[in-house]
């Protein structure tokens, strides 16, 4: 598959099959790694691939949590409660890549979401469907998302940047929605 195929094809998809992505295929979408850019080539971002239903569950509530309580002007954590009763944010998906970046790196969420579209366009080019699912403030930073970060071996200076929900598509696969980009400036 050529890069402008895979980048004129892949969609989105919030809907997968209750089917995990074998583990060598996975290696094999995120021997993308070794190729991505990223600033200084400090090559910083950790990948953790989820498959831990509970630990998927969690996340993606709280991740929900936080992103509307930012929405609605909320910058504090949110408590265990409000999000136990969240959805998840990463609906049913198999697999959840979770990458991480330096707090203290300006260019972390930008080094992640050039890895996460490269993670993306390979899967699709391997017949496995994603989502881009952006982090706006640490939705892993209540007690028990540390300590799930702890268990996950990602240093406390470090913090969610991006997720990619993984898996096979469920049903018809989405298509191409209209873009309404502002028109290119030439000078």
């Amino acid at each position: 598959m050529e890069l402008m195929e895979a980048m004129k094809g892949r969609r989105s998809v919030r809907r997968f099959q209750d089917r995990l992505v074998p583990k060598e295929m996975i290696e094999n979408i995120l021997g993308v790694m070794e190729y991505s850019p990223n600033a200084g080539n400090r090559n910083s971002i950790r990948t953790i691939v989820l498959t831990n239903r509970d630990e998927i569950d969690y996340i993606g509530k709280a991740h929900t949590t936080v992103i509307n309580n930012f929405n609605k002007g909320v910058m504090t954590l949110p408590s265990e409660e409000e999000i136990e009763k969240s959805p998840s944010a990463f609906h049913n998906a198999p697999t959840v890549l979770a990458l991480f970046g330096p707090k203290n790196f300006y260019f972390s969420s930008a080094d992640a979401y050039i890895l996460a579209q490269n993670i993306a366009l390979a899967a699709y080019e391997q017949g496995v469907s994603t989502c881009i699912v952006g982090e706006v403030l640490n939705s892993m930073g209540t007690e028990k998302g540390q300590s799930l970060q702890k268990a996950f071996g990602i240093p406390e200076n470090f913090a969610p940047q991006v997720y990619v929900t993984m898996g096979y598509c469920q049903g018809n696969y989405p298509k191409r929605l209209p873009r309404h980009y502002a028109p290119v400036i030439y000078r």
